[in-house]
């Protein structure tokens, strides 16, 4: 596996090196401020004396891990020099793997993407030869890139809690000889890598870029072709003692016909989300109502974007489906921000691009369930960080899981 400066390496008696230690500090105190720093302020920061600190610098400089960025202004004596990270010394790949979708982004800790690969015919399967396909994406991706290996800190994958029914912690999926496959991406990649449910990573992407930032109690709620929430309490993402926190999409809304993979009826997930609008629209073409876009006659041939697409452009039938669903989410969700009394409520996922129109229906449903009190204490607002987030999400949660950007 390639080396992760940020992974001090320990000793055989068990002694952690505390040069690696202190080179490690000083990439994370760098990495998270806002503007380059003086030898004394760094010092500071990490509780090291001066020298102990030039010399550190000196060795990370010689490494080309940080960079000097010329002399800081002062009114009086000696312009300190500052100094601030090799931006081209870490990078990070992120990844998004849904059942139908696969996203590969290199990132850097600026969080611009240099290179990118999507296929949109990928079908998430639990076979070796599907994972085989998914070693071999991020493989190419990364080669596609041109960064060095060395200058990658790892892989950051958000990845659906379901294949084919099967509801199961993303840690859970692809057990090749009951080897996790975490272990058998790090094996085959040689780069650490980190994976959880895809809209916890979601979550952790609006703690470090967007509107949870600095928010401690928060609900994230992601509606794509599923629907999925993720639960922040005092600044930390809730994951559950098997890691199945926020399955929101299975709690039970309201019986009716349909029956949800998990083997029951009354699912929310059957009542909101891409593949429950494909649904409702083909029961309403069957029930006589009428849509310019659309014909029953190939509703097969259709997909849930191209609802959400023709809502944009005022299709009267769309729209009234689309909002049933946003108003049907806020009755649930009233139920949650009554348990959980959050600050803050964000909706994120492909609905996004529907932006008020869904985000109002929402608004109207909370009205129905949720305590008066602690709805005018909630705000309800939708990502800054837009549908096309996707796998820069998986890098974010890297790049705070190493410590290395504010949240």
């Amino acid at each position: 596996m390639a080396r992760n400066l940020l992974i001090p390496q320990y000793s055989n008696n068990n002694i952690l090196d505390r040069t690696e230690e202190y080179h490690a500090n000083i990439i994370r105190c760098l990495g998270k401020s806002k503007s380059p720093m003086t030898l004394p302020q760094i010092a500071e920061a990490i509780k090291i004396s001066i020298p102990t600190c030039t010399k550190l610098i000196k060795e990370l400089t010689r490494k080309n891990l940080v960079a000097k960025m010329g002399k800081k202004f002062t009114e009086n004596g000696r312009r300190p020099t500052t100094y601030t990270l090799s931006k081209e010394r870490f990078f990070a790949v992120g990844v998004e793997i849904l059942s139908k979708f696969i996203h590969v982004s290199v990132v850097g800790l600026d969080f611009e993407t240099v290179h990118e690969n999507v296929n949109r015919n990928f079908t998430l399967e639990d076979t070796d030869a599907c994972l085989k396909f998914i070693i071999n994406f991020i493989s190419d991706t990364i080669r596609g890139s041109k960064i060095k290996k060395d200058n990658i800190i790892g892989i950051g994958i958000g990845v659906i809690e379901n294949i084919k029914g099967k509801i199961v912690t993303p840690m859970e999926f692809f057990q090749t000889e009951g080897i996790p496959i975490r272990e058998q991406l790090e094996n085959t990649l040689g780069l650490p890598v980190l994976i959880d449910n895809d809209t916890r990573v979601i979550a952790t992407a609006e703690q470090v870029l967007g509107l949870a930032k600095g928010v401690q109690n928060a609900i994230v709620v992601k509606v794509s072709r599923t629907i999925g929430m993720a639960i922040i309490v005092n600044g930390t993402i809730i994951t559950g003692s098997t890691g199945l926190s926020g399955n929101i999409s299975h709690t039970q809304f309201r019986k009716g016909s349909r029956l949800c993979y998990c083997g029951k009826k009354g699912c929310l997930g059957t009542v909101i989300g891409g593949d429950a609008l494909m649904l409702d629209f083909k029961e309403a073409l069957e029930n006589k109502q009428e849509s310019i876009h659309f014909s029953l006659g190939k509703i097969e041939s259709y997909k849930y974007h191209d609802i959400l697409d023709a809502a944009s452009l005022g299709d009267e039938l769309s729209i009234h489906l689309i909002q049933q669903q946003g108003y049907a989410l806020g009755e649930a969700m009233g139920n949650v921000l009554n348990v959980l009394n959050p600050e803050l409520l964000i909706i994120d996922g492909e609905y996004l691009m529907l932006d008020e129109l869904f985000i109002n229906a929402v608004k109207n449903g909370l009205r129905k369930t949720t305590l008066v009190n602690l709805l005018q204490n909630c705000q309800v607002k939708a990502s800054t960080l837009g549908r096309y987030l996707s796998s820069k999400a998986g890098a974010a949660m890297l790049f705070r899981q190493y410590n290395l950007v504010e949240t």
